[in-house]
């Protein structure tokens, strides 16, 4: 078959398929993935080395005949050497010089499941609509606030001169930081524009913000991959959301005496955010040794208003949201020893950047 030199150097297990489901191919991933060679399967069914009852067949067909293609997510496959695999699977037909059947998948416990960034954009469409309500109320009385203030000077330099005067500057200073404030935290319709941004020099931004008054016993560790390439994104959007997270962890971990935050980037190739395949995403995750996320938040935790401390818990809500305007996803991990956040960012082009803003 053409390109398999191409398919080798994949991290994603890739197989082919004859028309009479007969093994034609599998890269260097899918032979690790299965412990064998091609030499042995080639020209053999798939139920030689597949147990059959473990594949939905009929859901595959039916997909293949309806959409020439077929997406299963969290398949237990048994494997006749033994073998047990849980995967997330898309296949689709190739034309050749024959039909070839294409199943591409990749290790569910090493991927997030489809399913879930899928619940997350819903949660995520929620918390939009939640949140330009909450705006739509916060800003209402600040313009108020302003227009008293703007009146009671008005009356102040007719009468008292400077000295109320000085105090309602402070207030439409303050009204107006306030009303930018919700505009950009809280989702106007009026998403940041991308431009050619390196991650690093965000985190860098928010390293620095956060060492200012970080207590004693908290530790901040930085664990980069230098080789990240500089892509299309809003840097400020980026910052914000990394900002959130970053102070979230810090507060959770704070009676901790030896706590510990580390900000790791790493590339992810051929990697799935909201059922869309990207060449190459960047991770940014947050990490820290604080205490396990209740059980009873977890599902809802992206929510506004929901927080296991006493805050607004906007912050995490407002951090998705930010993010997904990216076309990104925010998800998390959370276990007795630690707490991970990972912040999956698609790498765009200058090609498709037009298209992505759209």
């Amino acid at each position: 078959m053409p390109f398999e030199r191409l398919l080798d150097s994949l991290s994603t297990a890739i197989i082919a398929f004859d028309a009479h489901g007969r093994f034609s191919y599998l890269n260097q991933a899918a032979e690790k993935a299965f412990s064998t060679s091609s030499k042995v399967l080639v020209g053999k069914r798939y139920s030689y080395f597949i147990a059959s009852d473990s594949l939905p067949l009929t859901a595959i067909l039916e997909g293949l005949r309806q959409n020439g293609q077929f997406v299963l997510d969290n398949i237990h496959l048994e494997l006749m050497n033994e073998k047990q695999l849980t995967v997330d699977l898309t296949g689709h037909w190739y034309q050749a010089d024959e039909p070839y059947l294409i199943v591409e998948w990749q290790d569910h416990s090493h991927s997030p499941s489809r399913a879930l960034g899928q619940g997350l954009s819903k949660q995520n469409r929620v918390s939009e609509r939640l949140l330009q309500k909450l705006a739509h109320e916060i800003k209402n009385p600040l313009s108020g606030l302003r227009g008293a203030a703007q009146l009671l000077a008005q009356e102040a330099n007719a009468t008292t001169g400077s000295a109320i005067k000085e105090f309602t500057d402070i207030i439409e200073h303050e009204t107006s930081r306030l009303t930018q404030l919700v505009d950009r935290m809280l989702l106007s319709s009026h998403k940041a524009s991308r431009i050619l941004m390196n991650i690093h020099e965000v985190t860098e931004r928010v390293v620095e913000l956060c060492s200012i008054k970080l207590a004693r016993n908290i530790t901040l560790i930085k664990d980069y991959d230098p080789s990240l390439p500089d892509f299309y994104c809003a840097p400020d959007s980026v910052y914000q959301a990394i900002l959130n997270i970053t102070q979230n962890a810090i507060e959770a971990c704070e009676t901790q005496s030896d706590a510990a935050v580390t900000l790791r980037t790493r590339a992810l190739p051929r990697y799935t955010i909201n059922g869309k395949q990207y060449p190459l995403t960047v991770c940014v995750q947050v990490e820290n040794n604080g205490p396990v996320i209740p059980t009873e938040l977890a599902p809802n935790i992206f929510f506004p208003l929901i927080s296991g401390k006493n805050s607004s818990g906007l912050g995490l809500g407002i951090a998705q949201s930010l993010i997904q305007q990216q076309q990104g996803l925010i998800e998390f991990q959370s276990t007795e020893s630690k707490t991970t956040f990972s912040i999956y960012l698609p790498v765009i082009n200058d090609e498709v950047k037009d298209n992505a803003d759209g």
